[in-house]
């Protein structure tokens, strides 16, 4: 019998008693997000004083999120801070990863000359205890200029500009590029036919996907370049940068995205218990002993945990083909 035990560190104080959890993990997301519901008092073991729990957790205080089964699985999958508390019944404790320390970052910099991203996004972890993950891509950027923005405003343009994915991932490194370079080499079994709550997947055919994309670069005098790839009658999506002017580069960035959206294969989500265990960046094998011929490999996107009264659930979803 499979036994749900959690704790919820929150500053000082140490959770056991918790209504709900619920967070998410995405490499589409910048910011990691969890939702803990608690009892609107509690009582410090050390000395029974009873407290408020609005009053006693403050916003900013640090948090790690502990799910598992009890004597079959158990590990941290939360780590951030308090970003708002909502007081509620259940108190709501709303939570965000690393992210919350470089929102409270402000960068005045300006690059007048070619720089790269990696550059750019070491000015972005500056004194902070954030690493930079070691596989960024050497993108080159015409000249950047930061004005008077927080970091995540910079990430947030970098992903725009760039069609990139970034986030921090668990090992508290900033990840900022490529999202098939995201993959951390784990995998996970599902088999459509066995061990799923829910499955929310749908096959589609290359063909029906008709997709293409373009991307323009217009330089300050309004002067262009361009790069398409993908279906010539396909729904055309457009994306635009002005701090990437290298043809090859911007070709690379449309070929990249296509690849991302056109395959023989799923798309959806599976929901699943606690274990096996998910995250972003593993690789999910899907088998279906119906439709052998459907079975593939997929990276994971995203995760969704949920965990209460309920049950433990994870909402995993699946997104290119690998």
């Amino acid at each position: 019998m499979f036994v749900l035990e959690s704790k919820v560190v929150i500053g000082d104080y140490e959770f056991k008693s918790i209504h709900n959890l619920e967070f998410t993990k995405s490499v589409d997301d910048l910011v990691d997000t969890a939702i803990i519901q608690l009892p609107t008092k509690f009582k410090i073991k050390q000395n029974n004083v009873l407290k408020f729990t609005e009053e006693a957790i403050k916003v900013g205080d640090a948090v790690a999120i502990t799910v598992g089964y009890k004597n079959q699985y158990s590990a941290t999958e939360f780590v951030g801070y308090v970003r708002k508390i909502m007081p509620t019944i259940p108190v709501e404790i709303h939570c965000e990863d690393a992210m919350y320390v470089l929102r409270r970052k402000t960068i005045n910099k300006a690059w007048n000359e070619p720089t790269t991203l990696k550059e750019v996004l070491t000015e972005v972890i500056k004194d902070t205890d954030i690493q930079l993950a070691n596989n960024i891509p050497d993108i080159p950027l015409d000249k950047f200029i930061i004005k008077n923005a927080n970091c995540t405003q910079v990430l947030q343009n970098l992903k725009k500009n760039l069609r990139l994915t970034a986030f921090i991932n668990d090992d508290n490194e900033l990840y900022c590029g490529l999202q098939q370079f995201t993959n951390i080499g784990d995998e996970v079994d599902y088999d459509l036919n066995y061990n799923l709550v829910e499955n929310n997947l749908e096959f589609k055919f290359n063909d029906e996907r008709q997709i293409r994309v373009r991307y323009i670069y217009t330089d300050e005098e309004g002067n262009q370049k361009e790069a398409q790839f993908g279906d010539t009658t396909g729904e055309l999506r457009t994306y635009r940068t002005a701090i990437v002017s290298d043809l090859e580069t911007l070709e690379q960035m449309a070929q990249t995205e296509i690849n991302r959206l056109k395959f023989d294969g799923f798309e959806g989500s599976v929901k699943t218990f606690l274990i096996p265990f998910a995250t972003r960046g593993m690789k999910a094998n899907i088998i279906d002993q119906d439709h052998t011929n459907r079975e593939g490999a997929y990276f994971i996107n995203k995760v969704k945990t949920t965990f209460g009264t309920g049950g433990a659930r994870r909402t995993v979803t699946v997104g290119t083909k690998l």
